[in-house]
């Protein structure tokens, strides 16, 4: 090509065709491409800025996905929450359902409050078929011995002596008839055999001071003594305590917990105390065991008490689980694992979502204790489970805020992304309607190129007409 000779004109013209050439190959690369910045060669600073964009927001891109499947395991948490909640109001309709249901144990027997702290006191037991009536059998040598009478609705004994000489159980026996009728009971004296009965039916108790008679000792209530605070502050101490005193009466005593129980199978039995005991008297009131209780069997089994109890048990079981179930691709919440969540790409910024353990024990509800027999045990259930709800509402509490914070990053980091693509092709990114009308004018210009060329070779063809 340099051994060709060209004008200047043409010379000129074929460098502004070649021109033209390069930059129509350069906006057919734009169009095709969409980009006005395809390399570094392009724009070396827009390219790399682009780049580091893109980079960003494809690092982000990945993030969105771990912040979608964290929104994913929380809600499965909540979710289980919701479903926890339900089954825990469920087992609280059935612990009032099973309250409703009279318990024989109640029913017979009478429950202290909690002892806590040490009982120095002193009250009477007593048990008969009839709390209105009991018979005395006297001895001779009665003479001078004291016993006294406990009436219903007073806190306060009335103390009888055997003023008689005694000389036959006769005697002995009319004697004392004479001052019960003085309390307004009905004393019928036979031999040496007194039967007293109250005239309305009400309770009456008396509690042998110092007769002698083991005939006349049998037949009386029993004094119970707690003496020291180690004995009053431990209830199975407590129960001892009366078990020993008023086992021949046929009541009985058990612990339950802080709390002490007292029975008697198929007999009346009463607790009372002696306000003439003074401080002991005010412990006595203090625990909150006086009162009656008609003949009965405390231990006799509710049927109807067992079963509610059997489906709390099993509602307790749903819990445990549903709490198990509760997980999202091998994170559960409610079994307290840890979700961590990033949201940015150099793992600066993130959520810690302390899991929770949402089983029953978790939760803190115990089993129905007792068959649910005593409506101490079924209040016991009922303060878990209320408890236990009011737990779950706080635990969904914190979840639905770590949801809406999660969730709230999402948002912003997939707009975020947006920003960040936007940016990249503002640099990269060409403008189609202006490359096609480059391109438009670029074939414009290369068609009067060629027409250019085409004239300034005229002056070289008009030699060949010579020829």
């Amino acid at each position: 090509m340099a051994d060709i000779s060209l004008t200047a004109s043409m010379r000129t013209n074929l460098l502004s065709l070649q021109e033209t050439q390069s930059l129509m190959d350069m906006t057919q690369e734009r169009l095709s491409t969409g980009k006005k910045v395809n390399s570094a060669i392009d724009n070396p600073s827009s390219y790399y800025t682009a780049q580091s964009l893109n980079n960003r927001a494809n690092d982000l891109s990945a993030l969105l996905d771990s912040m979608g499947q964290g929104i994913q395991t929380i809600q499965a948490a909540n979710e289980g929450i919701e479903t926890i909640t339900s089954f825990a109001e469920q087992a609280k309709a059935i612990a009032n359902s099973a309250r409703d249901v009279p318990s024989n144990f109640d029913k017979y027997s009478i429950t202290s409050g909690e002892i806590t702290a040490g009982v120095d006191a002193e009250f009477m037991v007593d048990a008969r078929e009839d709390l209105s009536t009991f018979t005395m059998t006297f001895d001779t040598g009665e003479n001078g011995k004291k016993f006294t009478v406990y009436l219903e609705g007073e806190d306060k004994g009335h103390e009888i002596t055997v003023k008689d000489g005694g000389s036959s159980a006769a005697t002995t026996a009319a004697d004392v008839a004479n001052q019960l009728q003085g309390l307004g009971l009905n004393a019928v004296a036979k031999d040496g055999t007194v039967t007293v009965s109250t005239t309305d039916g009400s309770m009456v108790s008396w509690v042998n001071g110092d007769l002698a008679s083991s005939d006349v000792a049998d037949t009386a209530a029993k004094k119970v003594t707690l003496a020291n605070a180690t004995t009053g502050a431990n209830s199975a101490a407590i129960a001892a305590a009366i078990n020993t005193a008023a086992s021949s009466l046929g009541i009985s005593a058990e612990a339950n917990g802080k709390a002490f129980s007292i029975m008697a199978t198929n007999k009346e039995f009463r607790v009372f105390g002696d306000s003439t005991a003074a401080a002991k008297y005010t412990a006595f009131q203090g625990m909150g065991i006086e009162g009656d209780r008609g003949a009965g069997n405390a231990k006799e089994v509710s049927t109807e008490r067992t079963s509610y109890a059997k489906q709390f048990n099993e509602i307790l079981e749903q819990i445990d689980a549903l709490a198990n179930d509760a997980g999202y691709k091998g994170v559960n919440l409610l079994q307290g694992n840890k979700l961590t969540v990033v949201f940015n790409e150099d793992r600066s910024s993130k959520i810690e979502i302390m899991g929770v353990d949402a089983s029953s024990k978790g939760l803190g509800i115990a089993e129905a204790q007792n068959d649910w027999q005593r409506d101490s045990n079924i209040d016991v259930s009922i303060t878990h489970i209320e408890d236990a709800i009011t737990e779950l509402r706080t635990m969904a509490s914190d979840f639905g805020n770590n949801y809406s914070i999660v969730q709230s990053r999402e948002d912003f980091t997939d707009n975020l992304i947006n920003v960040l693509t936007e940016g990249a092709d503002k640099l990269t990114l060409a403008d189609m309607n202006e490359e096609s009308a480059n391109m438009l004018a670029l074939q414009t210009r290369q068609q009067l190129a060629i027409n250019s060329l085409s004239l300034a070779s005229q002056a070289a063809q008009s030699v060949l007409q010579l020829f």
